[in-house]
């Protein structure tokens, strides 16, 4: 399966409205959260970089619309730009639109605010990292992943290329499967990144307005 979604969701059981003391610990349970990371390193300058934008609005629509809290890192050696997840779609769509490229590549900043933000939630947790080069200390990234999947994090990656696509694969929780990781070529990034949320399915149940 190439879809980060969850395809299976629970009932909360007896409802009532209007929403009752317990409203916020339910809707935390089940809620979903994304963290999607775009590289703006400088290699990524023109057309990569106004692919990846696209592709990054695609992806917020549908993860918005599957009612997702949407955050959103631009990194390279660092963080150039960092929208917390539960910010408001327009806020997060027009950062990304915003993007610009420069520097070089280091994941381990990115991964240092998926451990913050996505940690202490609960749900379905996923970061989304699209990236076109290295890592950085590909151990230090590796290593730093596991501790994210040891949490219950699920991790989706697009590499531009076979070089970048083997960088982030190894970032992957293990045995979480996914045969989308590749981009082929520049023309493709923003098809690629949308993909990541391939499978997004509207009819995820909503608990606004209802609790126990």
């Amino acid at each position: 399966m190439s879809s980060w979604v969850r395809k299976r969701f629970e009932g909360a059981g007896l409802t009532q409205s209007p929403p009752g003391p317990h409203f916020g610990v339910l809707r935390a349970k089940y809620r979903g959260t994304a963290l999607l990371c775009i590289d703006v390193s400088g290699s990524m300058h023109g057309s990569p970089l106004r692919q990846a934008i696209d592709g990054g609005i695609l992806f917020l629509d549908e993860a918005f619309d599957a009612g997702y809290d949407c955050g959103l890192v631009l990194w390279h050696h660092d963080v150039e730009a960092y929208v917390r997840p539960g910010s408001a779609r327009a806020e997060v769509a027009d950062r990304l639109a915003a993007a610009v490229s420069t520097g070089g590549n280091d994941l381990m900043p990115t991964l240092r605010i998926a451990k913050e933000d996505l940690a202490p939630l609960t749900g379905d947790r996923v970061l989304c990292v699209f990236g076109d080069g290295d890592v950085g200390d590909r151990s230090a990234a590796v290593a730093a992943a596991r501790q994210l999947c040891a949490l219950g994090v699920r991790i989706v990656v697009r590499g531009l290329g076979h070089g970048a696509t083997e960088q982030l694969s190894a970032l992957v929780c293990p045995g979480q499967q996914d045969e989308e990781q590749l981009i082929e070529d520049v023309r493709s990034i923003s098809a690629g990144i949308a993909s990541m949320a391939k499978g997004l399915t509207v009819s995820r149940k909503s608990d606004g307005g209802r609790t126990c």
